[in-house]
């Protein structure tokens, strides 16, 4: 009924809670989060606290699928891990712009609706990201924004960089052994940080004025010889922990290096009051998604980015 694997994630049990005069069985429902299982009891913790549930009056049990209202509410305050320089609504749309350096900071977050029509919605949102010689991008939740991706998909808007979204509770995950276990975590990032950081593709000043762009952001170093080898960054906001900029150098991959830096994160995150973590990795990228899901966070939601065509776009191949 209830799968170990299933711990730390949310579910939903559906549990026997008394026998009618009738001799009907009552059951009751508890959803929240699986946070202990033994061979007679889940325990979940809900919104009213702990529940112990002894597994003989289990009828039903099943992990949870994120609502609408939730995905948005994490891409809302995943936004707020990376702050672009600029931002500006349009109805529910979110426009942000940051020089064109990392997709999320240059991008339409779309968390509710425009209040306009949608192809009025894109023309101003064009000229917005023209003024400041940027092409529209449009960040979409894949589930709880279908219809709008199904209408730029009529558009022949192009899928740009599928990705996931990851979750996973800070008292559930798990860092196995590495060869290195000190790791710096710094307030500001050095030049050495930045070398590492995206092969060195860092955006210059203005990508180190948008990764410092925060209030209670750190930078986890691993350095040997004199030489930084594995980088990662870590942003608190309501509880959440944002783990990103991941990097561990070519000639210093497989030694573990990339975990003690998320473990070093968590660390952190946990002395500055988060109690969860989330993360963004591209869906082609299954190195990182197996560590990730090694380490106990799992897919909360997808998303992908669609572009403005830069052109007449072509009929589909028969």
């Amino acid at each position: 009924m209830v799968e170990p694997s299933w711990v730390g994630r949310r579910v939903s049990v559906r549990r026997v809670v008394e026998r009618a005069p009738d001799g009907r069985l009552l059951f009751g429902d508890v959803v929240g989060d699986l946070v202990g299982l033994d061979a007679q009891t889940a325990v979940v913790e809900s919104r009213r606290g702990l529940v112990e549930i002894p597994l003989e009056l289990i009828a039903l049990a099943k992990p949870v699928v994120a609502s609408t209202a939730e995905e948005l509410e994490l891409e809302r305050l995943a936004a707020r891990g990376i702050r672009a320089a600029e931002t500006e609504q349009l109805g529910g749309w979110v426009l942000r712009a940051d020089h064109g350096f990392l997709r999320r900071a240059n991008s339409v977050l779309p968390l509710g609706q425009p209040g306009m029509p949608l192809d009025e919605a894109l023309a101003r949102a064009h000229d917005w990201y023209a003024a400041r010689g940027l092409p529209l991008r449009i960040a979409v939740p894949t589930e709880a924004r279908r219809l709008l991706d199904a209408e730029l998909g009529e558009r022949w808007w192009p899928i740009e960089t599928p990705a996931h979204l990851m979750t996973g509770r800070l008292d559930h995950l798990v860092a196995p052994a590495a060869e290195v276990t000190d790791v710096a975590v710094e307030a500001a990032p050095d030049d050495a940080w930045f070398a590492l950081y995206r092969d060195g593709d860092s955006g210059g000043e203005a990508g180190r004025a948008l990764l410092t762009r925060h209030d209670r952001a750190v930078f986890a170093s691993v350095r040997e010889g004199g030489h930084t080898v594995a980088i990662g960054r870590g942003s608190v906001d309501d509880g959440w922990l944002g783990v990103a900029g991941v990097e561990v150098a070519p000639d210093a991959r497989r030694r573990g290096l990339a975990t003690a830096v998320t473990a070093a994160l968590w660390a952190w995150g946990r002395d500055q009051g988060a109690t969860r973590s989330y993360l963004q990795v591209e869906a082609d990228n299954e190195s990182a998604l197996a560590l990730y899901a090694r380490q106990g966070y799992r897919v909360h939601h997808d998303y992908r980015y669609r572009i403005e065509p830069s052109g007449e776009a072509e009929s589909p191949a028969p």
